[in-house]
């Protein structure tokens, strides 16, 4: 596929990126001495080991990485061309305590640092109509779904 100068692909192309975040260590795992079983070839920013198998994904971000540094690589993209006409989606996938929710919320929605993806998304998205004609209208749509045990629950209804 062609991708343009800035990363983002041609008109009418289409393409899902497969990201795998570590998350970091959370106090309680801190302080029962847990470590970590994942493993970084070196000199790749695309691929885990996980005993002794090799997983390869469009892009590994690891433990050490900013809430920041997560954002820049796996949504702002697709925040740019959402704000272009296009549709985008982020799904974050893994089993219970994996970091699904500091990865897509953060542990502080007011703490520029601690703060994930979505509070990113919501700042940028305003951002961009702050600076734009007052004039202008806007229609924003935003569906947060969650899908356990195979029942899919809208996280947004009634609010």
């Amino acid at each position: 596929m062609g991708d343009n100068a800035d990363g983002r692909l041609a008109d009418g192309e289409c393409s899902i990126k497969v990201i795998c975040r570590i998350r970091p260590l959370n106090e309680t795992e801190k302080r029962s001495g847990s470590k970590y079983i994942v493993k970084f070839p070196p000199n790749t920013d695309d691929a885990l080991t996980l005993g002794g198998k090799v997983f390869v994904y469009d892009k590994v971000l690891q433990s050490n990485s900013s809430q920041e540094e997560v954002y820049v690589k796996a949504a702002q993209a697709i925040v740019k061309d959402v704000l272009c006409g296009y549709n985008g989606t982020i799904f974050a996938y893994g089993q219970t305590a994996s970091g699904k929710t500091h990865t897509m919320e953060g542990s502080d929605l007011e703490d520029t640092v601690k703060m994930g993806i979505i509070p990113r998304i919501v700042q940028d998205i305003f951002n961009y109509i702050y600076q734009m004609d007052e004039n202008l209208e806007f229609h924003i749509k935003v569906s947060y779904f969650e899908i356990y045990m195979d029942k899919i629950r809208d996280l947004l209804d009634g609010l």
